[in-house]
């Protein structure tokens, strides 16, 4: 009897561990995970009306482009970009998985948990708009695409483009202003991207050097 006793009380212990194993949740795979991120510069027409600006498409606009990539995400060695003074441009990121499927659209549709910082300009020598879209044509303050201007030269520094997946009910405390917060870490979260490229901003003509 006592061995009985052993014997069922086994069967039942081999069953409840099995029952919580099939009930364990399994990990979802990162959906944000990036292979790949491109930063595309492509300049386009400021054009002041009333309180704000339009942006408009030119005819052979300059571009300028950057693509990250490998475990680092770094940029192609001696990477090194020119913007010039006055001009605006619209810089939109690309990213892609591993699998090279475009992922950046992955952040619009999660514009309550995602905002993009872009870092390491000297202050006043940038401006930056928003300029992202939703799946219902209202604008959302993420950063796949934005307007940047340039106000003036500057030495060659280390662009941070930093997309931050933000803890919930954070992106409440951030504001359009905020782009270009060097204390962003402030908004809790982590770094779904945090790019890095040598830019220098440059006088009419100045790209010879």
């Amino acid at each position: 009897m006592k061995q009985l006793n052993i014997f069922i009380l086994t069967i039942s212990i081999l069953f409840f561990v099995t029952s919580c194993s099939k009930d364990d949740p399994i990990p979802e795979e990162d959906q944000e995970e990036v292979g790949t991120a491109t930063l595309t510069f492509t300049e386009v027409e400021r054009e002041t009306h009333e309180d704000h600006y339009h942006y408009n498409d030119i005819t052979d606009p300059e571009i300028e482009e950057v693509k990250f990539e490998g475990k680092d995400m770094l940029p192609p060695v001696d990477a090194h970009l020119h913007l010039e003074v006055g001009k605006t441009y619209r810089l939109e990121l690309r990213a892609t998985d591993f699998a090279g499927r475009e992922t950046q659209q992955t952040f619009i549709g999660r514009a309550d948990i995602h905002q993009a910082f872009i870092l390491g300009a000297e202050a006043g020598s940038l401006e930056y708009v928003y300029a992202d879209r939703d799946a219902e044509n209202q604008r959302v303050n993420v950063g796949v695409t934005g307007y940047l201007t340039v106000l003036q030269e500057t030495n060659t520094f280390t662009l941070r483009y930093v997309m931050r997946h933000l803890n919930p009910g954070i992106k409440d405390n951030i504001t359009a202003a905020d782009w270009n917060n060097t204390n962003f870490t402030q908004f809790t979260g982590a770094n779904d991207l945090d790019l890095k490229v040598a830019v220098h901003l440059v006088s009419e003509g100045g790209h010879d050097h």
